[in-house]
């Protein structure tokens, strides 16, 4: 009698996953909850268990595969010559006859995958409407410079994190979420914040909890903690924010237009800050100045709204004499 290994139910709503590795071969004898092939999920990489021991008769699909869950990745009984012979998935064949052009392909898997599916939810399901502002950055370079006299490694998201903070409690109707399924806007009780944060491989967004409640020295202390978590892969906190901040002028970026995540109602992007001539007093003036764009689901706010929420932020980073340390 012949044992299979399916592909289990993995939880958290996962249909499917993508093979990575094999650690046995068909001939090979194996014992009860040896692991036998990894898996990766948008999640977690998984090591799955042969359920009892026996001889591998065969393994189906290939690394690079993606298969739903319930398929059949192996078969073993205790003759591995009565089993049947392994056989390609129709994406393995796929892959073998494209390879001929010489080009080389990736599996889209991991959070490489979990990144470009949400990003193409998010634009296919969410009218945006954006604000563009730029500000002259004076007090803001001064007060990072001042505060890294004790902090020598601040960087400006603190600064950031707080100012959307304090825009979202004068425009609470940016944190709020839209539950179409109910016909309802959702309004936040807590103001939480995502800080989006790029990998080697992708994406992920933790979220900084009532960033409200933070002083400067507490928000910085919480980031640290937070992107640590993330890049070192630790879970993550699960919770809910209605507005993500992305950075991108520490990668050197001027200005971009970021994407709402799904679920939220707004996204915050900073830009590298510059020199630039702008009129002061009538006269112009080098000042650094600071890009901001802010994008927002159209269907929760208008644009009168979005003004006036850009401005606080804008306000709020021209002049952060109101942060306390």
């Amino acid at each position: 009698m012949s044992t299979e290994l399916r592909l289990a139910d993995l939880g958290e709503g996962l249909s499917d996953a993508r093979i990575t590795a094999w650690l046995v071969r068909p001939g090979d004898a194996v014992a009860a909850d040896q692991p036998v092939v990894t898996v990766e999920t948008d999640k977690a990489a998984v090591e799955l268990p042969a359920p009892v021991a026996g001889i591998v008769g065969a393994c189906y699909g290939e690394p690079g595969d993606l298969v739903p869950v319930g398929t059949v990745l192996m078969r073993y009984a205790g003759d591995a010559a009565s089993e049947p012979a392994p056989r390609l998935s129709p994406g393995a064949r796929r892959r073998a006859a494209a390879v001929s052009d010489g080009d080389a392909r990736v599996p889209l898997s991991g959070l490489r995958r979990a990144t470009a599916l949400a990003v193409a939810q998010a634009w296919r399901t969410i009218p945006h409407v954006a604000e563009f502002r730029e500000i002259d950055a004076t007090a803001l370079v001064a007060a990072r410079a001042s505060a890294r006299a004790s902090r020598p490694t601040l960087t400006y998201l603190p600064f950031f994190v707080l100012a959307v903070a304090r825009a979202l409690r004068a425009n609470p109707a940016f944190n709020a979420a839209l539950d179409l399924e109910r016909e309802q806007i959702v309004q936040r009780s807590r103001f939480n914040i995502g800080i989006a944060t790029a990998l080697g491989d992708g994406l992920v967004v933790p979220v900084l909890r009532d960033a409200d409640r933070l002083n400067l020295t507490e928000a910085a202390d919480a980031l640290e903690r937070l992107i640590g978590d993330a890049r070192a892969h630790r879970p993550l906190p699960q919770e809910h924010a209605a507005v993500t901040i992305t950075n991108f002028g520490s990668y050197g970026t001027w200005l971009g237009t970021p994407i709402v995540r799904s679920g939220e109602a707004s996204i915050v992007g900073f830009g590298r800050i510059r020199d630039a001539v702008i009129a002061v007093g009538g006269a112009p003036a080098v000042r650094p100045v600071l890009p901001i764009a802010v994008a927002a689901d159209h269907r929760l706010n208008d644009g009168a709204a979005l003004a006036r929420y850009a401005a606080a932020i804008a306000d709020a980073c021209r002049d952060p004499s109101w942060i306390s340390r």
